[in-house]
């Protein structure tokens, strides 16, 4: 087992179970903890639409040393929600 195969299995499944138990009590939580839970939200999602994407690539353009589609597969679904989660967690909170 590679290290991108396992990073994909935990972006895959466990990433997901971690954002439900996370969400589970929403409401509850600190802003910063929210804005965290959205952006991770957030990343997943976009990580999710380039994997699909990735995986779309026709199998005649793959080559060996393809990085960009390596990553875009395997390791966006976990970097991506954990960029996004550290980012929220920096915002400022809008004063209204």
């Amino acid at each position: 087992m590679t290290a991108g195969f396992i990073a994909f299995l935990l972006g895959l499944y466990v990433l997901p179970f971690a954002l439900l138990w996370w969400g589970h009590r929403l409401r509850r939580l600190p802003r910063r903890s929210r804005r965290a839970f959205w952006g991770a939200i957030v990343g997943h999602c976009a990580a999710g639409v380039l994997a699909l994407g990735a995986a779309m690539y026709l199998p005649e353009a793959w080559t060996a040393g393809d990085r960009v589609r390596g990553f875009l597969g395997l390791w966006s679904l976990l970097l991506f929600p954990m960029a996004g989660a550290a980012l929220g967690a920096m915002k400022r909170a809008s004063r209204r």
